[in-house]
């Protein structure tokens, strides 16, 4: 599967890209800008924030992923790009996507899509913060095998 440059258009199915804001500011003086709302989501109950760091392979070859059915998931890169492996449930393994996000954009995966964990991009070694509905980990991750796709960046 080629990588695609994450953006609202083509990851809409899945969720939503958060991007730095063009428009005016809410609010600013001298010494900042704040731009509010820029995106929205629902969680039920208490949220945590996590941080996955993964490690580049030989190959970029996905074989599992996973889904949270009770909420979305946002992903921050820290350190360096990443691209993220998602498939809509019922569609074929085959057609799985990939989507690159840089540093200072966030991107929001919908509940119960399947994602695999990001793949670093540029560097051996890549960090994100994993914001998701506290206890996530433990309670709500649903894992399946697909047949194996090579993720090209």
């Amino acid at each position: 599967m080629k990588t695609q440059r994450a953006n609202n258009q083509n990851f809409d199915k899945y969720g939503r890209i958060v991007k730095y804001p063009e428009g005016e500011p809410t609010s600013q003086d001298k010494d900042y800008k704040f731009w509010s709302d820029i995106a929205d989501y629902k969680i039920n109950g208490e949220t945590e924030i996590g941080i996955c760091t993964v490690y580049k392979q030989d190959s970029s070859l996905i074989k599992a992923m996973e889904r949270h059915l009770h909420t979305p998931e946002i992903l921050i890169p820290i350190d360096a790009p990443f691209v993220l492996p998602v498939l809509k449930d019922g569609q074929m393994d085959n057609a799985a996507e990939a989507f690159k996000v840089e540093p200072g954009e966030a991107i929001i995966i919908n509940e119960a899509v399947w994602h695999g964990a990001c793949l670093p991009v540029g560097e051996p070694i890549s960090s994100y913060f994993v914001i998701f509905r506290k206890g996530t980990p433990i309670k709500d991750v649903e894992k399946k095998s697909i047949e194996s796709v090579e993720v090209e960046f």
